[in-house]
């Protein structure tokens, strides 16, 4: 949520977490190869990172999800329909049976 609203230091990112700052880069290395948040050089020294959120990516996995959402919502909707109209023709057969 913080790097929604501006670019943050590793450090600065660390201090609301109550985790060590390795277990916060370890983390902050696992979204950066997800390509969910990028390393920039920092203008200030040159030699320290900020850490930007990647939109792009976000908005790309979303969209992902919603399509497969719709897409397995759809199939297990005509699943259900067919077996349902299996169970009522089988009622249907037996029925006629007894008849």
């Amino acid at each position: 949520m913080r790097l929604r609203k501006e670019s943050l230091s590793i450090s600065e990112l660390a201090e609301s977490f109550s985790m060590t700052f390795a277990g916060v880069a370890k983390h902050i290395e696992v979204l950066t190869e997800a390509q969910l948040v990028r390393k920039v050089r920092a203008i200030e020294d040159g030699r320290s990172f900020r850490l930007e959120l990647q939109n792009q990516t976000l908005s790309e996995a979303t969209d992902w999800i919603h399509y497969h959402q719709r897409f397995w919502t759809n199939q297990l909707d005509k699943l259900e329909s067919f077996i349902e109209e299996k169970e009522n023709g089988s009622k249907v057969t037996k029925n006629r049976k007894k008849n």
